[in-house]
């Protein structure tokens, strides 16, 4: 865009002269700046209007999913190895990536993907088709692929089918009846701490269905942090707590985040807590 100053001369002829360039300049960075923001926030205004729709159900991390169909094959665990066929688009239906239309199913594992989609496949049963609304923090956040039409804090809609879960299905567990759960927090930020010291915070985690509440395992993704978990059933409307020590080593500085799988008897079986602190010099 040029912006032109324009003087009438004496004679009747007309001077024009460019200030473009500081301008242009100062205007890309704006629109670098508002980018993102509009992005997320029409991100947000798309998820909130699409889980009005009755056919829509919302996990408790916010992960959004339609059943289109369901199988009768085994679920899936969080590092199980899987083959699917899949659909991604943006909000507005551009496709980024599809193996439906390469006319190649993919295997990959659990363990190796964008967060709704852990979580999100762990509700399906082989033979399963569901459609997904990831959140952008479940996708891929502020850093979308380079190349890809995906912006920053842009949620992403999959339509994935389960072909076969190929390795570490979820053991059915037919004597311990489902049950739901909830935590009164999903993340604790530390804030500055020092290397080399405990740090202790606590989830608070209540039975909210009608069958005792199994705490099967909790698990934290390094050495650095260690959870503890109920050793009881939890009883239907109660609750109970999981402590968490975040433990730096000497020279982990600066951010530090870090994961705590929760695994019980819920449908989804895992839930994933989160931890952050950063790291000072004792």
């Amino acid at each position: 865009m040029k912006y032109l100053n324009i003087t009438i001369l004496s004679f009747g002829l007309i001077c024009i002269s460019s200030c473009s360039g500081d301008i242009d300049s100062a205007l890309n960075v704006k629109i670098e700046k508002e980018g993102p923001a509009k992005t997320k926030k029409e991100g947000l205004a798309f998820l909130a209007e699409n889980k009005k729709r009755p056919e829509v159900k919302i996990t408790q991390s916010g992960l959004q999913y339609e059943v289109i169909r369901e199988g009768n094959g085994p679920k899936p665990g969080p590092t199980s190895r899987v083959k699917v066929h899949y659909h991604g688009t943006t909000p507005a239906g551009d496709v980024f990536d599809s193996s439906v239309d390469r006319g190649q199913p993919s295997e990959f594992g659990l363990n190796q993907v964008i967060k709704g989609w852990t979580e999100g496949l762990q509700l399906m049963r082989a033979g399963s088709k569901y459609k997904f609304f990831i959140p952008q923090e479940l996708a891929y956040g502020a850093n979308p692929q380079p190349g890809s039409i995906i912006e920053p804090y842009m949620p992403l809609v999959f339509e994935v089918e389960l072909l076969e879960v190929l390795t570490d299905a979820q053991q059915e567990k037919e004597d311990v009846p489902l049950t739901s759960l909830k935590f009164d927090k999903m993340k604790h930020d530390f804030g500055k701490v020092k290397e080399d010291t405990d740090n202790k915070t606590f989830f608070t985690v209540t039975n909210t269905g009608q069958n005792p509440l199994v705490i099967e395992s909790v698990k934290a993704s390094c050495g650095c942090t260690t959870p503890s978990k109920p050793e009881k059933p939890i009883a239907p409307g109660k609750s109970d707590k999981i402590e968490v020590i975040f433990h730096p080593k000497v020279g982990q500085l600066k951010q530090q985040n870090k994961t705590i799988r929760v695994v019980a008897n819920t449908d989804p079986s895992e839930t994933v807590l989160n931890v952050g602190a950063f790291v000072e010099k004792k």
